[in-house]
């Protein structure tokens, strides 16, 4: 069997959750020049300074220890309680001024230890709504050292479009895709929108990234940079990609789909599609994991996984497949998959 998930990252941002850091040796990185300067004692208590609590009305550790009673109580609060948040417009408006920006969302409290800089990640966003949840999401995986790369929805309001792209001339090693995609949900295009991430991040000169991560925009972080660092070390080289075989799912690549402009819906045609390319058993899986450098760089170029990318335009929620499929056939030799069994 394929090795699958080990760890989780992130958690649906429903239920957002502020994260705990424990910090040693640290190094600070000011996000306009991506300078390192070592902390002396003084800015050690201004560290202090800075460490302060954020939410009161819960207890954020028994939250991540997985306390149902505390997380039952934080979900029914949250329902209760009103937020007031700012428009995209006011995001954008904001973000004009790089220095308001920063000052506003604590943007120079980033710190990072030595082997978080020797083990950069790249990151993928794939957003269609809400630039502050966006600008959240962003906040808590931004590290000056990493690199990010956004792709909106090119449906999405204008306001959208406009917030992201005055929040990341702030953050030089945040971008927007080069091509951005109509996406429909279970469709190709969703798919496509992280290849086209994928293919923009390999071809980035600023960072030699390790790894790559792609996010949903509705989700939030529940470990923190250097923990993230520590597990994929330990993975060394090998992804975090969810796989397995299920004939209750054949349905979605035995017929052929297409993408309605008119309904933004995935429909069926009724017409039998051929078999996967190159005697592959198709995999499910999810849409989302964490995959080496080298995996990348096999599913953009080696030639039976583009013949496979090619098979899964007419599929349903060929982001559920794509991956898997490269990771279930041992056939393949794709780099970054271990094999524990068999099948």
């Amino acid at each position: 069997m394929v090795q699958r998930r080990i760890t989780t990252f992130f958690m649906s941002s429903s239920f957002s959750i502020i994260l705990i850091f424990t910090i040693h040796n640290i190094v600070w990185r000011n996000p306009h020049s991506i300078v390192e300067k070592s902390f002396n004692k003084e800015a050690d208590l201004n560290l202090q300074s800075v460490r302060r609590r954020l939410v009161h009305d819960v207890d954020c550790r028994r939250i991540i220890e997985g306390d149902d009673t505390e997380i039952f109580f934080a979900a029914e609060l949250m329902k209760r309680k009103e937020f007031n948040f700012i428009t995209d417009d006011e995001l954008r408006e904001l973000a004009q001024n790089c220095e308001m920006f920063f000052k506003t969302f604590d943007y120079n409290r980033f710190m990072v230890s030595q082997e978080e800089l020797d083990f950069p990640i790249a990151f993928s966003l794939i957003v269609h709504k809400n630039a502050v949840q966006i600008e959240r999401l962003l906040r808590a995986i931004y590290r000056p050292h990493n690199v990010y790369c956004i792709h909106i929805d090119r449906k999405a309001d204008s306001s959208l479009h406009d917030a992201i792209a005055a929040v990341i001339k702030c953050l030089p090693n945040v971008f927007i895709a080069s091509k951005l995609e109509n996406v429909i949900y279970a469709g190709y295009s969703r798919l496509q929108a992280d290849i086209n991430c994928m293919y923009d991040l390999l071809h980035y000169s600023g960072v030699k990234w390790k790894y790559f991560i792609n996010l949903p925009a509705q989700e939030y972080p529940l470990k923190t940079n250097a923990e993230i660092v520590k597990i994929l070390k330990l993975l060394n080289g090998t992804c975090s990609i969810e796989s397995k075989y299920d004939k209750v799912f054949h349905y979605r690549v035995t017929q052929s789909y297409w993408e309605n402009p008119k309904t933004l819906k995935v429909e069926r045609r009724y017409l039998r599609k051929s078999p996967p390319p190159h005697n592959m058993t198709v995999g499910k899986g999810s849409a989302y994991g964490a995959f080496s450098r080298r995996f990348v760089e096999f599913a953009l170029n080696d030639e039976r996984a583009q013949d496979l990318l090619k098979w899964t335009e007419d599929t349903y929620s060929p982001d559920e497949t794509f991956w898997a499929t490269l990771a279930i056939n041992k056939h393949l030799g794709t780099p970054g998959i271990k094999y524990t069994g068999r099948f």
